[in-house]
């Protein structure tokens, strides 16, 4: 028998009251607006049903038959009028485009007459309409599961969209018949309160006069990033206002002021992930292609299965595609791995209010919006003081990164374009004048995470050698030596504490690159020869992109690191390392093949 002792423990997906044939369970609101089970106990008769489908129990085993690497694109559909009708890149819509073409059905969230939500199904385009774009807050789902069986006894394909919980759920239910079932599960980072969004439509339809007769989260009528929200009214006023003039948009995205309790701790994060297909915005695009972003929304797309692969091709015609790595595409969507911060605001006094204040009066009270000026100059302040603490302490760091970044004849750099050098405290500096120094980002040399640290780290560059770098932090303790007419160049990278780079010839470490503490990474014998038939004291090292270096590990001349590779705590690597590939050991050797990691 399903019990509900604490709420972050219930999802309210309705699974379990579809599955009780008893129909001993039933789903009421609480005094937050979210629906939770009721057992009658008198016709319960304990047979564990609803405790099967229940995806917070079961949340490890759904994850089964998944890819174990997810595939991951950058999307938009070819259509631009589709695109702005949408929430993020028109993927939806080119699914159902390929479902309708089948005779099939797709599932989505709708809005009822009332402004209240529920899962629906589409048989055509214009039923589908209702289902386009988001709504942020829960939907009710306790007829879904029948509308969903009977399509599959019809051996209809249903395509259907939702919350990861709720397509769980689905999985759980029908996880004997699930060929012709397309789970996609949108990104998301808490599912909000029905009565915190209905109040908030009831104040706006008192200040307006009239019902609302029209409700868009995301227009994009002020752009993608915007997250403006547009309302009509019957008398033909409209409500327009960015995401953060928004009380609603605001509440939820900026202080979690009223998502579902176990949003606090969602189970469906990470990956593998329990879904088909993983649909949301590429935040972060700009970054990565400028070709795909235009600000009228791109989706990123994670296929996660077998089936989820085979429908993806099938979509591909009405789509604007390129395969990115999974890391590019987290970046942006931290909501993938981490749950959502618990509130601070008192939520039984808000919810409280609700019942007798207008919504406007609650935001103002319990989330109220921060002035942009005070917002700017805090911002502004937060910058100026970190570089205080870090440099102005300090006349030797100041001056040392006023004349690297600044006054340096050999150094390509420049503060206005956000591409400087950054000395801290400790710093032992010997770079000849003829060495090259070319800064593509913001570059931190020495950084202390114990303030009080006296530790020193020492950057040498001798006689016509070369030093490129991009946004890169190196910790205290670190020790680069970069011998005459020797290049280093870093992408972007963060260098932990007592890291040793001595380069004698070439060694090169692409972006997103992670190196732990006590590394040494090196492309030479220290000058020593080895009276033996063509040996080299000197060999390039090159170490891929998103690569993980391990704790004390030793990278020697002459090895090639691929992408995404992971370098395991203490090994000694000698030879190269293929992409995506796990080696550990002295020496190292495979272990495992073919992973992903994210940061």
């Amino acid at each position: 028998m399903i019990k509900i002792v604490e709420k972050s423990q219930c999802v309210g997906c309705a699974a379990c009251a579809f599955i009780c044939a008893k129909n001993a369970i039933t789903y009421k609101a609480d005094n937050e607006g979210f629906l939770y089970p009721e057992i009658d106990e008198s016709i319960c008769v304990n047979c564990g049903l609803c405790e099967s489908v229940c995806p917070v129990i079961n949340a490890d085993m759904i994850k089964k038959n998944m890819f174990p690497k997810t595939v991951v694109y950058a999307a938009q559909h070819k259509s631009d009028e589709i695109r702005i009708k949408s929430t993020s890149g028109g993927i939806l819509s080119a699914l159902a485009d390929a479902v309708f073409a089948e005779g099939g059905i797709v599932g989505g969230v709708a809005f009822t007459p009332e402004f209240l939500a529920e899962y629906k199904l589409a048989a055509t385009l214009e039923e589908f309409e209702k289902l386009r774009t988001s709504k942020y807050f829960q939907a009710d789902s306790t007829k879904l599961f029948a509308d969903v069986k009977k399509q599959l006894v019809e051996n209809k394909t249903v395509v259907i969209c939702g919350t990861p919980c709720q397509m769980a759920s689905l999985k759980l239910v029908f996880q004997k018949n699930l060929e012709n079932l397309i789970l996609v599960e949108v990104i998301c980072a808490g599912i909000n309160s029905p009565k915190a969004f209905q109040s908030h439509i009831h104040t706006l339809e008192n200040k307006f006069g009239e019902k609302v007769k029209y409700f868009r989260a995301k227009s994009k009528e002020k752009g993608w990033r915007s997250l403006a929200c547009k309302i009509e009214f019957d008398n033909g006023k409209t409500y327009l206002q960015e995401g953060i003039n928004d009380d609603f948009t605001r509440g939820f995205i900026g202080d979690h002021a009223f998502i579902r309790p176990s949003c606090f701790d969602c189970k469906f994060k990470g990956f593998p992930r329990a879904a088909d297909l993983t649909i949301g915005d590429f935040w972060g695009i700009e970054k990565t292609n400028n070709k795909l972003d235009d600000n009228k929304g791109t989706s990123v797309v994670f296929v996660n299965s077998e089936k989820g692969q085979l429908f993806f091709e099938k979509i591909k015609p009405f789509l604007d595609f390129e395969e990115h790595s999974l890391a590019e595409a987290v970046v942006g969507n931290k909501a993938l791995l981490n749950s959502t911060p618990p509130t601070n605001i008192d939520r039984q006094s808000m919810f409280a209010d609700m019942d007798v204040k207008p919504f406007n009066e609650v935001a103002k009270k319990y989330f109220p919006k921060k002035n942009q000026y005070f917002l700017f100059l805090k911002k502004v302040r937060n910058k100026i003081g970190q570089y205080l603490n870090w440099n102005f302490l300090s006349p030797k760091s100041f001056w040392q990164t006023i004349f690297i970044s600044l006054l340096r004849k050999n150094t390509n750099a420049s503060f206005l374009h956000k591409r400087f050098f950054i000395s801290d405290t400790q710093n032992a500096l010997d770079i000849d004048s003829s060495a090259k120094i070319n800064i593509n980002g913001v570059f931190k040399f020495g950084y202390k995470r114990n303030r009080k640290s006296h530790i020193e780290s020492g950057l040498l560059l001798e006689k016509n050698s070369s030093l490129e770098v991009g946004n890169t932090t190196v910790y205290y303790g670190a020790d680069f030596q970069i011998f005459k007419n020797a290049k280093l160049k870093i992408g972007s990278a963060s260098i932990n504490k007592n890291v040793q780079i001595i380069c004698m010839n070439s060694i090169s470490i692409g972006d997103g690159c992670l190196i732990s503490r006590d590394t040494v990474i090196r492309d030479n014998d220290g000058g020593h020869h080895v009276l033996a038939p063509g040996f080299k004291t000197t060999a390039p090292v090159v170490i891929g992109n998103h690569v993980w270096i391990g704790h004390g590990a030793m990278i020697m001349k002459g090895v090639t690191i691929g992408d995404g590779a992971i370098i395991g705590a203490g090994a000694w690597v000698a030879a190269n390392v293929k992409p995506n590939a796990v080696v550990m050991g002295d020496p190292a050797r495979t272990v495992q093949k073919n992973v992903d990691w994210i940061s």
